[in-house]
């Protein structure tokens, strides 16, 4: 056996072997602090609760602790933000006591993290907020669940993915008053925004759903523009080319790493929002988007349903398929086709009667402000969870 194992390895490339080894080295990783977790229940700790998280990066995972602990903020609630920083060589939390850790951290960095932090040194109740797409959350995140006293999920189709293990759904908290611009005034030329990482999979976000839908909508119309905000597309060069390649003249591909601010005055700037995914956890820039009054064009399909419907969105029906990820982050189950054709109708209705958009941006704004707003997440907190941070 080990001899054949030796012939496996002599025969992989020096990329596959470093590639191989690292993945053989995180499994390991995970396993041994699982076990750790899992033989040291929870003990109680002192302190303010400690909200975890990459507060300093810009990607949706970062965007979830920061929003956390602003609405912890509005609430008067007492905590501390500990930035994870760098996963390969964590920031050292400090003081490894607390009320309540609550990791806005995904279970294969979580417990990178918590093995370098040394797990069995860290007292209070251990919550985790994490984030998935698809139908089903992988067997080894159903598997953490049991190392932490509650897990947190920010959509009930992302929750159901956890199933049996039981998971609180918590939406991502956000006031209208958060610093968010309000929607600018609808001037030519009509402007639709759509926005998305490469690193979250290009399939899953499906930009070119949304350039293709804007192509049957418009044309090459001038008096229309179509503004894609990506980040990160070195993280697939091939993929960004295709992008560009289908740009038409009235279309404007900006890749740059934004801060939050600049990224919310671009929606803001827009006369739609548009997102064609093939499967969202939440859908954060749609919420964001519908609190600012910018009409929205999305999927009807995942865990943006949660703050949508037929009333305040522009919905878009889907056919399921299977799940064809070229990035390689997902596979093996099934994710929603939009329609594009209809997905083009509903740009050209919202350029076309601004009555309608008007009417369907301030029905959204007054249902996500009443769905996502601080007091509201504060009271989906699994109960353990607020007990914690009530005590502060």
């Amino acid at each position: 056996m080990i001899e054949a194992a030796r012939r496996v390895w002599r025969g992989l490339a020096p990329h596959e072997v470093r590639l191989a080894a690292g993945r053989a080295v995180g499994a390991f990783v995970f396993e041994s602090t699982l076990r750790t977790l899992q033989a040291r229940p929870g003990v109680k700790g002192e302190g303010p609760p400690a909200v975890v998280g990459f507060f300093s990066g810009a990607s949706g995972v970062a965007a979830s602790a920061q929003l956390a602990s602003r609405a912890l903020d509005s609430l008067g609630i007492v905590h501390r933000r500990v930035d994870v920083g760098n996963v390969a060589e964590p920031n050292d939390p400090g003081d490894r006591s607390a009320s309540a850790w609550i990791f806005y951290v995904n279970p294969p960095e979580l417990m990178q993290v918590l093995s370098r932090w040394r797990a069995r040194d860290l007292k209070g109740l251990r919550f985790g907020h994490w984030a998935w797409e698809l139908p089903q959350a992988p067997a080894s995140w159903r598997r953490a669940t049991v190392a932490m006293d509650g897990v947190m999920a920010q959509s009930r189709y992302t929750a159901d993915g956890f199933a049996p293990h039981p998971v609180s759904v918590v939406h991502h908290p956000l006031c209208s008053d958060d610093g968010l611009p309000k929607a600018q005034s609808r001037k030519p030329p009509f402007r639709v925004v759509s926005v998305f990482d490469f690193r979250s999979s290009f399939s899953r976000k499906n930009p070119l759903g949304a350039i293709e839908a804007f192509r049957r909508a418009f044309g090459d119309d001038p008096g229309v523009e179509l503004v894609l905000k990506t980040q990160n597309a070195d993280a697939a060069p091939a993929l960004a080319r295709s992008l560009r390649e289908r740009a038409g003249p009235n279309m404007q591909l900006i890749d740059a790493v934004w801060d939050r601010g600049r990224v919310m005055d671009l929606i803001a700037s827009a006369s739609a929002l548009i997102s064609l995914h093939r499967a969202e956890g939440f859908g954060l820039s749609l919420a964001e988007a519908m609190l600012m009054g910018v009409p929205v064009v999305a999927t009807a399909w995942s865990g943006n349903l949660d703050f949508m419907d037929e009333t305040t969105a522009c919905l878009v029906p889907t056919a399921m398929v299977p799940v064809d990820d070229a990035q390689g982050i997902y596979s093996g189950q099934v994710w929603a086709d939009p329609d594009i054709d209809i997905a083009a109708g509903h740009l050209r209705r919202l350029r076309s009667d601004p009555d309608f958009a008007f009417g369907l941006a301030e029905r959204a704004k007054g249902n996500a402000a009443r769905k996502l707003a601080s007091e509201a997440w504060f009271k989906s907190l699994p109960s353990d969870l607020k007990a914690a941070l009530s005590s502060q």
